[in-house]
């Protein structure tokens, strides 16, 4: 075998292992980065949807709808905040959740009543991936019935239209379950 003094490949197999190296070691990061955020999310997801059942289902007995919701978004807040303690995932708290009202004096007709949460992580670990922030949204709608002071006003609103003029007693509408 002849030795060539300008062609020697001593270091070639150590620059690929380098290489190779690095770019496993980039992909785990990248996808471990990837579980956390997912992991992150559905925590947040459960938080979010324990949070909509407690404000569909706190019912104030109020006469105030507006006051009576922001019992329940308040209700909602806690236990959000409960599940999901403030510093558990950043950027993250109970303050930052939205309500989709079912209140018609407040807001328009809506499809879907409760809550959702909108909140942004880095993708990736700095080095690997970028340093850009992705966007998350978490919601939980579900159906609500009614509050006593929604349904209240809805059979006021019916005896008024039978061309009575009195429903401010104490209204209730029985339901035998027939």
């Amino acid at each position: 075998m002849v030795k060539n003094k300008f062609c020697q490949n001593s270091g070639q197999s150590t620059i690929e292992f380098l290489m190779t190296f690095t770019a496993a070691v980039g992909f785990i990061f990248v996808f471990l980065k990837m579980a956390l955020n997912y992991t992150d999310g559905y925590m947040v997801h459960h938080a979010t949807f324990l949070a909509a059942r407690s404000y569909l289902v706190t019912d104030a007995d109020r006469d105030d709808i507006d006051e009576g919701d922001r019992l329940a978004k308040t209700t909602a807040e806690r236990v959000f905040n409960s599940y999901l303690p403030d510093g558990l995932i950043k950027g993250v708290t109970g303050g930052d959740l939205k309500e989709n009202s079912p209140n018609p004096t407040t807001t328009k007709f809506r499809a879907f009543v409760g809550l959702y949460i909108e909140y942004a992580q880095r993708f990736s670990i700095g080095f690997v991936g970028g340093k850009s922030n992705v966007n998350f949204r978490s919601e939980a709608f579900l159906g609500r019935e009614p509050s006593r002071s929604e349904s209240k006003q809805q059979v006021c609103a019916a005896i008024k239209s039978l061309g009575l003029s009195r429903c401010d007693v104490h209204v209730t509408l029985e339901d035998n379950g027939g």
